[in-house]
């Protein structure tokens, strides 16, 4: 979650749901009062079973993935590391970008 908010562009959101790690949360207020990150808390243990259902068909049509690989890091060189690193400041990319030294 603390990745989460560091990496997350200036007016953007992070929406949580439980926590699986722990109930911890280590960071700074600076990427919500620098950069106007928001945290956004999912209750996911009283929604309503209609909007449950909407979410789920959504999950499993509009929003689902392709497959796995999408999530997979893009593996590159350091010398070609450049035309990643701008995608990553114009929110290009999608997953990891993995630098293979």
């Amino acid at each position: 979650l603390e990745s989460a908010i560091r990496a997350t562009k200036l007016e953007g959101a992070v929406a949580c749901c439980g926590n699986i790690g722990s109930a911890e949360l280590q960071t700074s207020i600076y990427p919500f009062i620098l950069r106007g990150v928001a945290l956004i808390g999912i209750n996911s243990a009283f929604t309503p079973m209609p909007l449950r259902l909407s979410v789920w068909n959504k999950m499993a049509n509009e929003w689902k993935l392709d497959s796995l690989e999408q999530l997979v890091a893009d593996e590159v060189s350091l010398e070609g590391l450049e035309p990643h690193i701008q995608k990553i400041l114009n929110g290009g990319i999608r997953g990891r970008v993995l630098v293979k030294l």
